[in-house]
């Protein structure tokens, strides 16, 4: 009886050890919803990861490495259970010391941030219905990268091409970007188009159609689907 309670204790007290070295070996990551540019041996893509309970948009930090078992799908933000061991030896000079594997998927989710991605049409732009460029007569057109974080476009006489700073799916803060230098008789759209993309600090999408709002929620800039 004593050796049959000595060896159940001894089982409780072995899973107990393995339950908390598996725990040592967890980390709960979220995975950004775009692949971006990074180096490491060479030019690549890399994963963006953070850890913690929220998501910092300043804190994305380069993931290197291959991750077992996790089928990434871009446009999407993941919460993931993932189970951290060290590679046995020999490990190559330009790889990991450890390995990297999916327990679960906690969590998927549409990045909003990504709906403004698109080729954009300028229909308006403060008093200006219907803005042509200067010399083309040709309509505005804009297109954002919110993966990339860029955005270039046609402001009337001059194009400008430019980063997005913040876009968290409803505030949008662009930087000035940097424009042709081109000097045109009339210059009020170009005007109208920069101050726009300069005051802008929120969005919102209807009907197909993207409202640029200043920090009042007042209307700068409509612009409309082309694809």
């Amino acid at each position: 009886m004593k050796t049959i309670l000595f060896l159940l204790i001894s089982t409780i007290l072995g899973a107990v050890a393995c339950d908390r070295e598996s725990d040592k070996n967890t980390e709960i990551w979220w995975v950004n919803s775009a692949k971006v540019a990074c180096t490491g041996v060479s030019p690549m893509s890399c994963l963006q990861i953070q850890k913690g309970a929220q998501i910092d948009p300043t804190a994305w930090e380069f993931f290197y490495n291959d991750i077992k078992g996790f089928e990434y799908n871009p446009g999407n933000i993941y919460q993931i259970k993932v189970n951290i061991t060290e590679q046995e030896a020999p490990i190559p000079a330009d790889a990991s010391s450890n390995n990297y594997e999916l327990i679960e998927v906690l969590s998927k989710k549409t990045d909003p941030a990504l709906r403004i991605t698109n080729i954009w049409k300028v229909k308006s732009v403060g008093n200006i219905a219907n803005p042509t460029g200067s010399k083309s007569g040709e309509a505005l057109i804009f297109e954002i990268n919110a993966s990339a974080k860029t955005y270039v476009g046609n402001m009337g006489c001059n194009s400008v091409q430019g980063a997005i700073k913040e876009n968290n799916g409803e505030k949008l803060i662009l930087e000035p970007g940097a424009a042709t230098m081109m000097a045109c008789p009339d210059m009020a759209t170009e005007y109208a188009v920069s101050k726009a993309l300069i005051s802008t600090r929120a969005f919102k999408l209807e009907n197909n159609q993207l409202y640029l709002l200043n920090s009042a929620g007042e209307t700068l800039m409509t612009l409309l689907a082309v694809d």
